[in-house]
């Protein structure tokens, strides 16, 4: 009886364990869909439009919907369920994600884009991992999200040195043709050659705008002039650690 007794206690330790483990790995799962979903909503919805082809975003919702259909097996929640149908009608109402296209004019939207892009990415590969989407779909959409990411880097270093020129702030316009020349350097990519010589033909008429703010201002200290020296300098020091966030 006492042997009984102990194999019994084993027993009921032992399954309240694996329900505990069980329990605590559904819960994980769930937090994990959840956080998912999130993400790929952020980034579809805050995606510059001129970024998220109709296809790519009737691709995002069919994953959302794959996504949430998981996630409802799981929990059993209206609020999913709800989210669910919503997103189905979506689908068959052909009301697929649409953003209007945003100027990358500062460095906040250009980063912003960019990291929307790297989100949406990550989302496709998870995808393509849980097996939602084959691997020439990720490819295709990969070669995309690069595209993006190098079009946004060069949009936001074109847009901010041309509000410079316009500003009259030829030193800025300068140090932002720079760093597009940078960029497309370090990429080392043939295709990317014409760009590259119309952004040196750039950088010389800012070079010699500056030439020709530099003689006008001399003699001339001001104020204005000390702080795009300043601005130059740190820029330059920023340049010798990294050609650029991404």
């Amino acid at each position: 009886m006492l042997a009984g007794g102990l194999i019994i206690l084993v027993c009921i330790g032992f399954i309240s364990h694996s329900l505990e483990r069980n329990r605590l790995e559904k819960a994980r799962q769930t937090a994990e869909l959840t956080a998912r979903i999130k993400v790929s909503r952020q980034a579809t919805g805050a995606l510059p439009g001129q970024f998220l082809p109709a296809e790519l975003g009737t691709l995002m919702l069919q994953i959302e919907i794959s996504l949430l259909e998981r996630l409802q097996r799981m929990a059993k929640s209206q609020d999913v369920q709800q989210r669910l149908d919503q997103a189905r009608a979506a689908l068959a109402e052909g009301q697929v994600p649409s953003n209007p296209p945003v100027v990358l004019d500062s460095e906040a939207r250009g980063k912003e884009a960019r990291l929307q892009l790297e989100n949406l990415f990550k989302q496709l590969q998870q995808a393509e991992h849980d097996g939602l989407i084959d691997n020439a779909t990720l490819k295709q959409w990969g070669t995309h999200v690069r595209r993006s990411l190098i079009t946004a880097n060069l949009e936001t270093f074109n847009a901010t040195a041309k509000q410079a020129m316009s500003q009259g702030k030829p030193r800025v316009a300068k140090l932002q043709y720079e760093r597009a020349i940078a960029f497309i350097t370090k990429l080392n990519n043939p295709s990317l050659a014409k760009h590259l010589e119309q952004y040196k033909q750039l950088l010389k008429r800012a070079e010699a705008a500056v030439i020709a703010q530099n003689k006008a201002d001399e003699g001339q200290p001001s104020e204005l002039n000390a702080g795009l020296a300043e601005m130059e300098s740190a820029d330059e020091l920023w340049q010798k650690k990294a050609v650029y966030d991404d």
